[in-house]
């Protein structure tokens, strides 16, 4: 019976999940069936969960084995001391994200450069519109980061490590941070108390598994069929 795998663990997690279990490491599975747009929220739901009560290394949504044979054999014990070395960096640790959207006018206004006047008033080519406004852009996302720097200081300061997410806008910073569990809670408040500063709207989520946290110390192997 073919099978989804969902994240590694240890054995004896306390999950009442089904599992494969190999040594002193199992795989969290279920019955195969195409992933759906529901199946992804409730596989991410599951790894959080699971990453609540002890670490876990998550797996691509839609990661397979053909039966528990090969769930063994070709996630756990051919990659066992990675696994290992995942579970112990990880144990105790979340992931947590913050993100911050300030507003267009204020940031704009704290870029804008007077001497680029003209800009605005139609007397340049349209070459020379594209490079100012590439370097306001530049400007932007300069000032944003600044300006999280310093409104997220407390959570960076509490973090293990943190990595800049993708932008989708030169307005939104987004970030994600590995946190021991104790540090969540006071994180989210500090986060979200952000709203109430003008101009900034703030929003956090978590704890979550430490997806972007997974590269390996010395190569990334992002081709990975299992994720990590």
């Amino acid at each position: 019976m073919t099978l989804l795998l969902h994240g590694v663990v240890r054995a004896g997690h306390p999950s009442t999940l089904r599992v494969v279990t190999w040594q002193d490491l199992a795989v969290v599975v279920s019955e195969w069936h195409t992933p759906t747009q529901q199946d992804a929220l409730a596989h991410l739901a599951m790894l959080s969960e699971l990453v609540l009560v002890g670490p876990v290394v998550p797996l691509k949504l839609g990661t397979t084995a053909v039966d528990e044979d090969s769930a063994r054999a070709e996630v756990l014990a051919v990659s066992a001391p990675r696994l290992r070395d995942h579970l112990a960096r990880l144990d105790g640790l979340v992931e947590l994200h913050a993100y911050l959207r300030f507003d267009e006018e204020e940031a704009l206004r704290a870029v804008f450069d007077e001497r680029q006047s003209s800009w605005q008033g139609g007397g340049l080519d349209l070459s020379t519109r594209i490079h100012l406004g590439e370097q306001i852009a530049q400007r932007l996302v300069a000032w944003r980061r600044a300006r999280s720097d310093a409104l997220l200081a407390p959570v960076t300061a509490a973090a293990s490590d943190q990595i800049h997410l993708p932008d989708r806008d030169n307005t939104e910073e987004r970030r994600a941070f590995l946190l021991p569990h104790k540090e969540v809670e006071p994180a989210r408040a500090a986060i979200t108390t952000l709203t109430h500063i003008a101009g900034v709207e703030a929003q956090c989520v978590g704890p979550l598994p430490a997806y972007n946290f997974m590269t390996e110390p010395t190569k990334t192997n992002s081709n990975s069929r299992w994720g990590w």
